[in-house]
């Protein structure tokens, strides 16, 4: 046997590159988008209230306010 057919056990497998044409960045699981979905949507309107909760919650101020 030659000495570069014997492998440590104990030693840490050794990493793999990512798939060639892919950036690894962070842990972040990055999926396609659904099938007809808008890649730019519009943005939300903020002048709109969006319920009674909203109201309520920004009425709603610590004690030491």
């Amino acid at each position: 046997m030659a000495d570069d057919d014997l492998q440590d056990p104990a030693a840490p497998p050794q990493a793999t590159s990512p798939v060639r044409g892919q950036r690894r960045s962070g842990r972040r699981v990055t999926t396609d988008p659904a099938p007809g979905s808008d890649p730019n949507p519009a943005p939300a309107d903020r002048r709109r209230d969006s319920g009674d909760n909203d109201s309520r919650l920004k009425a709603d101020k610590p004690p030491h306010w």
